[in-house]
């Protein structure tokens, strides 16, 4: 298990300790510790390790630890930062065999400094090798670091993310919506992986179907699709466990933790409005990168070890250096409360952070705290099982979205699965390949008092029917056609929902959009699937152009309202039952008087912070479902106890009993 990490904070200050001369670094840090700053994150870019003959990154580790600075130190490659081919070696980056190739045939291009250049493929053999072997002399370089000067590794953190992964998407693609296309490496390299992956996998006795045409079906063309998000998922999390295991081959001590990193100005969606800026020196798309904040919010990636903390990076190179102070601020807020209440966070560049005023950094060191310290939490309602995160999602997701909002997750993991305790709800996308072993896992989740949403599609082996069989054996269960017919199973303290999709795996009529009956039965289907689950939004806000993001308190709700717009915004708030509102801050000594509607002026790119009190909150709703289940299982414990007493009894044999 990975040592538990001790330097993770919601937010997080960047230095590039290789732009920094080694006999200045103490000076640096000193300057850095005035200004408040005790916590720093640093890129670690191979290229840079490979030419480091002067030891810098050693230097820098023993400077920090000598002001007792803490280190973050992001192992893994990444976008956004200060260095060529955001530190890929050049030459690996000369071949084009080592360059990823889109679904559509294309590069990938990264057009932020200090040069453009086209991603790599993380399925390249010359490239992996080359990578492990920077694994190995960082973890060496930290080992002998260790037993040289233990104290410079106290206060130091390994720090692993994604890589590339999410960005293997085609700038057109994208343009619209990130994640709308199906994504992922295309290349002569992932070619042959692909199929090596599919003959391995599908030669398994689960895929094993009772005659040898029906066992082939897994490998025809009208599995292409499915098998590729199948595949482009299983390569990351492939990569994650590898690197996992040689960054911490020798230096065991070392404090490790797993996030998933996007930089916004970096994704392909803003690859034109990036380029524009470019050439016409204007300033950055803000709307755009508004919503890549919300993207990337909504999607759970899990580490090898643990789930993967959501973190932005917001760099000093791209777009976000053009804004005006007051949509940097907003971005950053918004960021922090999104990402934070979701454990993870933001990095920041030093030289951005120190532009923004006192006052503000103030207000958001506040904020990082009470993330940090659980004061704040985004509590999640629904769960989306997709088999690739960075792919497009069936109709039911684009359908829950506008309902649920924030509360929603997609996840692609069935070991974040079971580290799920707050949501009520899982939808499991119909693409899903639904072996015995996930329908148990599903199951078991359900059975803890949650509603799981399965279809019913030729995705199910054989071994997932057999079992799916004994699972509804003996229970009464409900049949209910909304337009789409579905049966509702008793599991436990929950229910599993089986439903018949006529329009497809991907979608209505393998599309996002459909017609409009279709769409219409889709809507029903999902509220009626809400109510069984009884998940329900905190409240409705009268202008679209609002959002609300609802955080728990440890007792009762923040709600913060934010209008990401260029105008002021009179909008009103929508309750269920009569609430009391009042500054969360605890500026405003005044309280509203008790209803259920409020109207509030949001300013231009603000974020109003809001105290709710006599509101059933979604935690309030946890506990009472967890009552539930433990009386449940105090009984059943009672019942095998006195069971275990009776057949103790003098005369009684053990056949009584079967």
């Amino acid at each position: 298990m990975a040592t538990a990490a001790v330097n993770q904070q919601p937010l997080q200050i960047v230095v590039n300790y290789w732009e920094i001369r080694p006999t200045l670094m103490g000076a640096k840090l000193d300057e850095l510790f005035r200004r408040g700053v005790t916590q720093v994150a640093s890129f670690v870019p191979w290229q840079a390790v490979e030419s480091d003959i002067s030891h810098t990154l050693v230097r820098f580790l023993q400077a920090a630890s000598e002001r007792n600075v803490r280190v973050s130190l992001i192992l893994t490659p990444e976008v956004g930062i200060h260095y060529a081919n955001s530190g890929v070696p050049k030459d690996v980056m000369s071949r084009t065999d080592n360059l990823v190739v889109t679904e559509g045939g294309g590069s990938v291009p990264v057009l932020l400094p200090p040069n453009a250049f086209c991603m790599p493929s993380l399925l390249a053999p010359e490239l992996l090798k080359r990578y492990y072997s920077f694994l190995t002399r960082v973890d060496g370089m930290l080992a002998d670091l260790g037993r040289q000067s233990p104290r410079a590794l106290a206060n130091c953190e390994i720090v692993l993310g994604g890589s590339f992964w999410k960005y293997y998407r085609s700038a057109r693609g994208s343009a619209k919506h990130p994640y709308q296309e199906l994504s992922g490496d295309r290349s002569a390299a992932a070619g042959l992986a692909f199929r090596q992956r599919l003959e391995q996998t599908f030669a398994q006795r689960e895929f094993a179907d009772p005659t040898p045409m029906a066992a082939s079906r897994w490998k025809t063309r009208q599995m292409e699709e499915t098998n590729r998000r199948w595949f482009n998922q299983q390569s990351e999390e492939v990569f994650r466990n590898r690197t996992y295991q040689l960054a911490r081959k020798r230096a065991q001590g070392v404090a490790m933790s797993e996030i998933e990193l996007h930089t916004p100005e970096a994704d392909p969606s803003m690859t034109y409005s990036q380029l524009l800026m470019q050439l016409s020196g204007g300033h950055g798309d803000f709307a755009k990168l508004s919503n890549m904040i919300d993207e990337s919010s909504l999607r759970s990636a899990h580490g090898a070890m643990e789930a993967a903390a959501p973190y932005i990076h917001w760099t000093s190179l791209g777009s976000f250096r053009t804004l005006a102070d007051p949509e940097k601020q907003f971005l950053l807020l918004k960021s922090l409360l999104l990402l934070g209440g979701r454990g993870g966070g933001l990095f920041i560049d030093e030289s951005e952070w120190l532009s923004l005023s006192h006052g503000f950094r103030a207000r958001m060191e506040s904020f990082a705290r009470s993330l940090a310290h659980g004061e704040l939490k985004l509590h999640n309602q629904v769960l989306y099982l997709t088999p690739h995160l960075w792919s497009g999602a069936g109709t039911l997701w684009s359908e829950l979205l506008p309902r649920v909002g924030n509360g929603a997750q997609m996840i692609a993991s069935l070991e974040g699965l079971e580290h799920e305790e707050d949501a009520s709800l899982l939808i499991v996308d119909p693409a899903w390949i639904m072996t015995a072993a996930s329908l148990d896992r599903i199951a078991a989740w359900a059975s803890r008092g949650g509603v799981a949403v399965v279809a019913r599609t030729p995705l199910f082996t054989e071994a997932a029917k057999r079992r799916f069989a004994e699972l509804s054996q003996g229970n009464k269960h409900i049949e209910i056609d909304l337009g789409i017919p579905y049966r509702l199973h008793p599991m436990g303290e929950g229910k599993l929902v089986i439903y018949d999709s006529p329009f497809g795996l991907f979608g209505q009529d393998g599309a996002a959009g459909g017609k409009p009956e279709s769409l219409a039965a889709w809507q029903t289907f999902l509220t009626a699937v809400l109510a069984v689950a009884e998940v329900q939004g905190y409240c409705r806000i009268s202008d679209s152009r609002v959002m609300v993001i609802p955080l728990q308190k440890k007792s009762g709700l923040g709600l913060f309202v934010l209008n990401g717009t260029r105008r002021p915004i009179v909008a009103d708030l929508i309750f269920q039952e009569d609430i009391s509102i009042s500054d969360l801050s605890g500026d405003s000594a005044a309280k509203s008087a008790p209803a259920t509607r409020f109207t509030l002026e949001v300013p231009t790119c603000g974020i109003l912070p809001l105290a709710i009190e006599g509101l059933e909150t979604h935690s309030v709703r946890l506990m009472a479902r967890e009552r539930k289940l433990a009386a449940r299982l105090a009984a059943e414990t009672r019942s095998a106890a006195d069971l275990a007493a009776r057949s103790e009894l003098p005369g009684l044999e053990d056949s009584t009993w079967n």
